[in-house]
């Protein structure tokens, strides 16, 4: 089943970090600690990952799969078809005294100013809060709050 999830969401188990064979919570709460700085990126689609596991690849011994929601859904469905959550034009982007929480992208702008929106009215009263508008393709900031474009 690992190897079969891991081709799925066309993960290379070689590119994973080796793993203790028996993690305790102490091992896996830092890759995914939204305060921690060994905070790592989902293995698949690089979005910030909520989740880690332990798999067991065939010739490579216990290894970390990080994952995002999205992706560790599809893994367990092994039925997606919308593509990677990376997939789309438009990223928004929370961060939290400079450092990632929250990400997105939307093909959509303006699913995705929607989004944006939404995460200033739901996280924006945070100290340190930043929720930023990104397209993808041109590389532009198009908005940013609390500065501005």
């Amino acid at each position: 089943m690992d190897d079969d999830a891991l081709a799925f969401l066309r993960v290379d188990p070689a590119t994973l970090d080796p793993a203790p064979d028996r993690p305790a919570r102490a091992d896996s709460w830092p890759r995914v600690d939204i305060h921690s700085p060994e905070r790592r990126r989902c293995s698949s689609c690089r979005a910030l990952a909520g989740a880690t596991r332990v798999v067991r690849p065939a010739g490579y011994g216990p290894r970390w799969h990080d994952q995002c929601r999205d992706c560790m859904i599809a893994g367990i469905r092994l039925a997606w078809e919308a593509g990677t959550p990376m997939e789309g034009r438009y990223k928004v982007i929370l961060l939290a005294d400079e450092r990632p929480v929250m990400e997105g992208w939307w093909q959509e702008r303006a699913t995705a100013e929607r989004k944006y929106l939404a995460w200033i009215g739901e996280h924006g009263s945070r100290a340190g809060s930043r929720v930023t508008l990104t397209d993808e393709e041109s590389g532009d900031v198009l908005t940013s709050w609390p500065e501005g474009p």
